[in-house]
């Protein structure tokens, strides 16, 4: 029943995971691995359409689980190409860099002039505010009288 339900390649699959998960439980498979040893079976191996489907298939039927996907790419660099050109997103970073730059010193010099103008401001209320105050005299009270008076003098 079982076997009506997978393809050729899942059941190869499966049959070539078996004595690998045996020494360890997780196991991180290589498709060009499997590939060359289901190339063994037949006149050509199986492409990777076809093994990503018998993955599918026997995750589904829940007799493999897939922890993580890992995809390896091969990058070319630019010295690579016969063509040297520029890449739009790396002309679109350096002006973004500039622009970025630019902004981050505007904001720089409104914070500075902000702070310096509000220090300002405050100084100058301050100021006000001492002006306005009316000043404090100094009232005599009944007994500061005594404290003017030269007591030695008999006068």
């Amino acid at each position: 029943m079982l076997e009506t339900k997978l393809t050729n390649c899942a059941i190869l699959l499966y049959q070539w995971l078996l004595p690998r998960v045996s020494a360890n439980p997780k196991l991180t498979v290589d498709l060009q691995d499997f590939q060359a040893w289901s190339a063994e079976f037949r006149e050509k191996p199986y492409n990777y359409t076809e093994i990503l489907e018998a993955i599918q298939k026997l995750k589904e039927l829940q007799l493999i689980q897939v922890s993580k996907t890992e995809v390896t790419l091969e990058v070319k660099n630019l010295e690579d190409l016969s063509v040297q050109m520029q890449l739009p997103t790396q002309m679109l970073s350096v002006e973004s860099d500039r622009q970025q730059r630019q902004e981050k010193i505007v904001k720089l010099v409104k914070i500075i002039s902000g702070s310096l103008a509000l220090a300002i401001a405050s100084f100058m209320i301050g100021l006000t505010i001492l002006q306005r105050q009316p000043e404090i005299l100094n009232t005599p009270h009944p007994w500061s009288v005594l404290g003017e008076k030269n007591i030695g003098s008999g006068k």
